[in-house]
């Protein structure tokens, strides 16, 4: 019988002011093929997700952000590497602290073990690799055009 998890992320929705492409992060699944996330991770035990969100931005890229609030929670149950998944993905949107933070075009996750995870700017007309988690297009959407006006008292 395959293994079961459930796993419970925080993540946070960045877009540059002047395009609005989003932030994410460059990954593969098991089979090799591309995917791309916005930022974030677990939420530990006796964290809140939006603590989780602070955090992972420090620890990723030592960014502070502002402005954060929930988009929306996210649920998904999917096989990874023959193990079933169960996610439950809280979704912010944020705003850098730092405006200088939006003009890095490309840069490498710092807690990453390997050193190999590319962070981005994937552009609105970029028809691939597909994002995740399974329904953040469609939340974005339905939130309308976020907006970053950066740093706020």
């Amino acid at each position: 019988m395959d293994a079961k998890r459930q796993i419970v992320k925080a993540m946070a929705v960045i877009q540059r002011p002047r395009d609005g492409a989003l932030l994410v992060s460059e990954h593969t699944n098991p089979l090799g093929d591309p995917f791309h996330r916005p930022l974030g991770g677990h939420v530990e035990f006796g964290e809140y997700a939006l603590d989780t969100v602070h955090r992972e931005f420090q620890e990723e890229i030592r960014q502070r952000l502002t402005g954060v609030r929930l988009l929306g929670v996210l649920e998904n149950i999917f096989q990874w590497d023959g193990a079933l998944q169960h996610e439950v993905v809280f979704m912010f949107t944020a705003s850098f602290a730092d405006m200088a933070a939006y003009e890095i075009p490309e840069q490498r996750i710092l807690d990453d073990a390997d050193g190999g995870t590319r962070v981005i700017w994937r552009t609105r007309d970029t028809p691939g690799p597909p994002l995740y988690p399974d329904g953040l297009a469609d939340l974005i959407t339905q939130a309308g055009r976020l907006t970053s006006t950066g740093p706020q008292p």
